[in-house]
């Protein structure tokens, strides 16, 4: 839309030039006024109802009959010349309003075509009408002759700006339609782990069978979840402190007897992305071992890797069959697609009675 704007812009401009050298006498110097000035409202009409229709379609593309009838009336203007403009002023007096209405569909062509090379060949046509008409009847004078050369590779010249500016802002437009989505599926994704680890808390009857000590324990975790979710609807910066993100996880998951061995150094480095999705991945192995291997030992560790940062939680607990086991959203989506989007990757290696190991990964920023 910021292109057809822009044309627009551009073609009412000229028609306002081509406005002013009619009131300044240019109908005057013409052979034929009454053609001159039918061809003058008529490229005015016409660029009036192109408007109207590019406004409403809302993009110059693909290339449609309304553009090829600006493309025409641009060729018969030229191939009309000398009809109703005399040789004299063809390279100067003419071009008040005729040069750069037409040069102005250029534009419209090479931002409505597909290829450069359908650019420049379209564009190439009225270069060769208005050298026909403008430059080989003043050919035997050098100084007219090179202005009319420079006007006419002007047509080609302009085609290929303006596709090339024009695929610059798609290109552009795409990109950021691409970000904006990847945001919103961020923003779902992490919605729907928030309300994924809600889900354990939203079970009253486990607060109610529990014994005192078991309710202190939730309470706990509960004040640490209602914490972690208060800084998600105020937006409360985190901090980009490893030790300290991986505490936080921890303190959701109070119950559980957790050994840390965590190694940091000055080359790691995390991008905020990749922090939440540390800390989400964490979180859903905690929440995995709280829920199937209660009494469990564990130990987190965290290190340093060539080219990436390895997580991995490890316990002792009674494990399962990884391939009789259908997967949920926790080790599906967190674990996994999530994870992937990001550039790293997450892996749970378990068997019956040997405890379950969660390996997680993730790209650290380069130095």
């Amino acid at each position: 839309m910021a292109l057809v704007w822009a044309f627009l812009g551009i073609r009412a401009f000229v028609l306002g030039q081509a406005a002013v050298a009619v009131a300044a006498g240019s109908l005057i110097r013409s052979d034929n006024r009454a053609l001159d000035a039918a061809l003058l409202s008529l490229v005015a009409a016409e660029s009036l109802l192109l408007g109207r229709w590019l406004v409403r379609r809302k993009s110059m593309l693909p290339f449609r009959w309304p553009i090829a009838a600006d493309y025409a009336l641009s060729v018969s203007v030229l191939a009309l010349v000398p009809a109703y403009i005399p040789v004299a002023g063809r390279v100067v007096g003419w071009t008040i309003w005729a040069y750069p209405v037409t040069l102005s569909t250029t534009l419209l062509v090479g931002a409505a075509l597909s290829s450069l090379a359908q650019a420049l060949a379209v564009s190439g046509v009225l270069a060769a009408a208005f050298a026909v008409v403008a430059v080989i009847p003043v050919f035997g004078d050098v100084a007219w002759r090179m202005t009319g050369i420079a006007n006419a590779l002007a047509f080609p010249g302009m085609a290929a700006v303006a596709f090339l500016v024009s695929r610059f802002v798609r290109d552009l437009a795409s990109a950021a339609d691409i970000a904006r989505k990847r945001v919103a599926e961020l923003e779902r994704d992490r919605s729907r782990a928030l309300v994924h680890d809600l889900l354990v808390y939203l079970q009253l009857d486990r607060f109610a069978e529990a014994d005192d000590q078991a309710r202190a324990v939730m309470i706990a975790q509960a004040q640490a979840k209602h914490q972690q979710l208060r800084s998600y609807v105020d937006g409360t910066t985190h901090s980009r402190n490893l030790e300290e993100r991986v505490g936080a996880v921890l303190e959701l998951h109070p119950s559980l007897a957790v050994r840390t061995e965590i190694e940091t150094g000055r080359d790691v480095r995390l991008a905020e992305e990749a922090l939440e999705q540390l800390e989400r991945a964490l979180d859903t192995a905690l929440a995995n071992v709280e829920q199937h291997a209660p009494g469990a030992n564990v130990v987190v560790s965290v290190r340093p890797e060539p080219g990436h940062l390895a997580a991995t939680v490890r316990d002792d607990g009674p494990g399962f069959d990884a391939a009789s086991i259908r997967q949920g959203f926790g080790i599906g989506d967190v674990l996994g697609r999530q994870l992937a989007g990001i550039g790293g990757s997450g892996r749970v290696e378990s068997s019956p009675g040997a405890g379950t190991v969660v390996r997680i990964v993730i790209p650290m920023e380069q130095p």
